[in-house]
């Protein structure tokens, strides 16, 4: 006598306590028989009341996670340090240096320094197709057009909000996990 493979499926299921295992994203889901969510072997911390919920909250942390890919800061330390050594013969490069060529990078002034004219080109090439924002804290964030839309939706009517994002790149992030 042979059994359907949604039987089956369900007998191994309950045997390892779970629910469901399945791909979202690329992401091995698995939901448990008291609905916790694991995402890629990480359990996420959720409240759900039935598998549908469960389902739709990893879906969601997903989506998040790749969304919190597409956010990036620009041009790291370690690059323009890199930059520095490769055209300036400098001995030690401090902290204070590194930022002093980023401010440098990042204003409008005209210079010929081949250390700020690789760091716009870097950042000209990197940051095509994305909306770049310069925060109170110093930090630059970039995202892509998607992203902005889901923004410019959802806090339409909330200033505060852009306001407090607007202070740092912990709290832009923070409202980013939040809100997605």
């Amino acid at each position: 006598m042979s059994r359907p493979f949604s039987e089956l499926r369900t007998k191994l299921f309950e045997s390892l306590g779970v629910l469901d295992i399945y791909t979202c994203y690329g992401k091995k889901v698995h939901i448990g028989k008291d609905l916790s969510v694991v995402v890629e072997g990480t359990k996420i911390d959720c409240e759900v009341e039935s598998l549908e919920e469960a389902r739709l909250y990893a879906k969601r942390y997903i989506e998040t996670q790749k969304l919190l890919e597409d956010i990036d800061t620009t041009v790291p330390e370690e690059k323009v340090a890199y930059y520095i050594r490769k055209y300036h013969n400098v001995d030690k490069i401090t902290d204070t240096l590194v930022e002093s060529y980023i401010e440098l990078a990042s204003s409008n002034l005209f210079t010929v320094d081949p250390v700020v004219s690789a760091i716009k080109e870097r950042t000209a090439v990197e940051f095509s197709g994305k909306f770049e924002y310069k925060l109170n804290d110093g930090n630059t964030v970039a995202i892509n057009e998607d992203t902005q839309d889901t923004l410019n939706n959802l806090l339409q009517d909330k200033p505060e909000i852009v306001e407090y994002m607007r202070e740092s790149k912990n709290n832009f992030m923070r409202i980013i996990k939040e809100v997605t």
